[in-house]
């Protein structure tokens, strides 16, 4: 594949991204994250999220995070809200294209990257902008940082995987978890590498997927467990 031509579809890719922000943000998800960031940035509110000035606890915050500090610097438009999670989904292709490589040569890597960068599915979410394009990002970026301690077993590899699994649980729960753990974990059942299963290095895995939590958490606690009057979705003493 010429070095040229390769540049040239990720960069037409790219730019269909780009265009996306043109597009008005949709209905009903979109507009509601979209929304509720702005709340966040007026109210200065990180830790504790609402909507419309109501209590929220359904999706968790880091969306809505990043889109607040965007638009304090590109405004309340489409641009602030969907910069973030653009810039996201471009890091994600990145991000495939090195974990590839590092099993297969770099033509299939690129082919990789290829399939997911132009999957219409990714063209949709880079458009109508949810958890989810963001979420993708941090499950791939886990996958590539753990599959590079996988081979290398350096330490750094490791606790950067851990770190972005516990981004992804921030942007959409457990979801970011699960998936390696079935990856990783089918595919030493399969190879038979029974010692990979039960490592010590695991337990500072978790911790650092505790670390990375603990602002989110706060913020949970802070909003709800201290309030057990509150009414949530039609029930008291609801913990976050």
């Amino acid at each position: 594949m010429k070095k040229i031509n390769i540049v040239l579809l990720f960069a037409l890719v790219s730019a269909v991204y780009f265009i996306g922000i043109g597009v008005d943000t949709m209905d009903v998800d979109a507009s509601q994250y979209a929304a509720m960031s702005r709340e966040m940035k007026e109210s200065g509110s990180y830790l504790q999220v609402y909507e419309h000035g109501k209590d929220y606890l359904d999706k968790p915050p880091f969306l809505f995070w990043v889109s607040a500090l965007s638009m304090q610097v590109f405004g309340e438009n489409n641009l602030g809200y969907k910069l973030p999670s653009i810039l996201f989904a471009i890091f994600a292709v990145f991000a495939t294209f090195r974990f590839a490589k590092l099993f297969y040569d770099r033509t299939l890597a690129l082919l990789s990257a290829a399939v997911l960068a132009t999957c219409q599915a990714v063209f949709l979410i880079t458009s109508d902008i949810r958890t989810d394009t963001i979420l993708m990002s941090w499950v791939i970026i886990a996958m590539w940082q753990l599959a590079e301690w996988y081979q290398s077993k350096k330490i750094l590899h490791f606790m950067l995987g851990a770190a972005a699994i516990g981004a992804g649980m921030v942007t959409k729960g457990p979801i970011a978890l699960f998936v390696p753990i079935f990856a990783f974990g089918s595919h030493f059942i399969v190879k038979r590498e029974w010692k990979e299963i039960f490592q010590p290095v695991y337990l500072l895995g978790i911790a650092v997927i505790a670390i990375v939590l603990i602002p989110m958490s706060i913020g949970l606690y802070q909003q709800f467990d201290l309030h057990p009057e509150k009414t949530v979705n039609g029930l008291q003493n609801v913990s976050g």
